[in-house]
């Protein structure tokens, strides 16, 4: 995981807990929940104190999941 400490070094198309959780129909803590059990992609770069993950992460994980996929 690559640390982000200038918000120019972020770009736009990035997606917070929050977004992934809506991209998937979930809430933000279980999306959270998730990631700490290692059910899901680990962030790939944090912002702050903030992870984040590639639109395309989530996508690719979201498609290859048993039910709910998108």
């Amino acid at each position: 995981m690559i640390p982000a400490t200038d918000p120019s070094e972020l770009p736009d198309d990035w997606w917070t807990a929050a977004e992934c959780a809506a991209y998937l129909g979930i809430t933000r803590g279980t999306w959270t929940a998730y990631v700490a059990r290692e059910q899901a992609p680990a962030p790939e770069r944090m912002f702050g104190r903030s992870p984040v993950w590639r639109p395309r992460t989530v996508k690719s994980w979201a498609a290859s999941r048993p039910r709910h996929s998108k």
